[in-house]
């Protein structure tokens, strides 16, 4: 007979499953796979999924609320999904449960509603896929991140000794020295916020620090910022733009003749504009960078659009404008 793909076929050839068939081809199945009645107490756990939990004798659960079976730290998520079955939705979650001997271990969740038109809800699916491998990577991979982070700090610190001391020795440039060494501290500052375990900081925050690096003497005028936090990746991205925008105006722009610059920003529908500008020169623009060209123009462009954003600069006879729209990821 030709198989066909159709759920009501399927019933009119087999009739309703028997206990021991759906357990069979719930077996096969190589996640850990749960029956709870409506009420989340255990009804099945196929026998991979015993196997992944470490549970010698099913008879140690059957029957136990399901929740009472995570830890206290997981339990509210494991709740929420019941809620939301019960009220026939389904749910998803990633949480922290250890096996019945004690093994970490994390789990991927599915949770449905099984339901039918006698009865309503009758049970409850849930469907939960080891990541443990998964979680240990991550969590090797921010251990190094952080590790990075703080060498790179320690590099700022000591570059910015380094530069105090040659200081000291050379009077005529002893001036110069300290203001590398602040410029360098504020980098420090910049890089320590991101080691703070939300991997984030305020955009007033990253802004200040990145400013104050540069701009000893205030030159630089910040509009008040929104109060929003930033992931990590967007802090980098801001970091870039902003080293980028205030050296090659340091270089080629308003700062470079002492004339003032301002830095504004809106965030709006979870996207954030950050706005620059600074007068323009008298004469022709006196590079590549000054007339809105140039491979630092190609290279922000490039990281904007990375971010789901876009970088743009507009040279009038008002000024020069520079504008970076990106998604404020948190």
């Amino acid at each position: 007979m030709e198989f066909k793909h159709d759920s009501w076929e399927f019933v009119a050839r087999f009739g309703k499953l028997s206990r021991d068939m759906l357990a069979a081809m719930l077996d096969q199945s190589s996640d850990c796979v749960k029956i709870l009645d409506p009420e989340g107490r255990i009804e099945f756990i196929n026998r991979l999924g015993r196997s992944s939990m470490e549970i010698d004798e099913f008879a140690t659960v059957a029957a136990r609320r399901w929740d009472e079976l995570w830890p206290e730290e997981s339990r509210e998520a494991v709740r929420a999904a019941i809620d939301a079955a019960q009220a026939g939705r389904p749910a998803r979650f990633e949480a922290f449960c250890p096996t019945a001997k004690g093994r970490p271990k994390w789990w991927d969740v599915s949770v449905t509603p099984v339901r039918d038109d006698e009865r309503g809800l009758f049970a409850i699916l849930a469907v939960s896929r080891d990541v443990t491998d998964r979680h240990r990577a991550m969590e090797s991979l921010t251990a190094m991140a952080h590790e990075m982070r703080h060498r790179l700090r320690n590099a700022y610190a000591v570059s910015g000794a380094i530069a105090l001391a040659s200081g000291r020795e050379d009077e005529p440039h002893r001036e110069f020295a300290a203001q590398l060494a602040q410029r360098l501290n504020s980098l420090s500052a910049v890089q320590s916020s991101l080691i703070e375990p939300t991997g984030g900081a305020s955009l007033a925050t990253v802004v200040g620090q990145m400013v104050e690096a540069f701009d000893a003497t205030g030159t630089i005028r910040i509009e008040p910022m929104p109060e929003i936090e930033l992931d990590e990746q967007t802090v980098r991205l801001l970091g870039l733009v902003l080293g980028e925008l205030i050296t090659n105006s340091m270089k080629h722009g308003a700062l470079s003749a002492g004339e003032p610059a301002s830095l504004g920003a809106s965030h709006d529908a979870g996207r954030l504009t950050l706005v620059w500008r600074e007068a323009a020169l008298a004469g022709e623009p006196r590079s590549a960078w000054a007339a809105g060209e140039g491979s630092g123009h190609r290279l922000l462009r490039r990281l904007a659009r990375a971010h789901g954003g876009a970088f743009t600069f507009a040279l009038g006879a008002g000024g020069v404008e520079a504008r970076l729209e990106t998604i404020a990821a948190r």
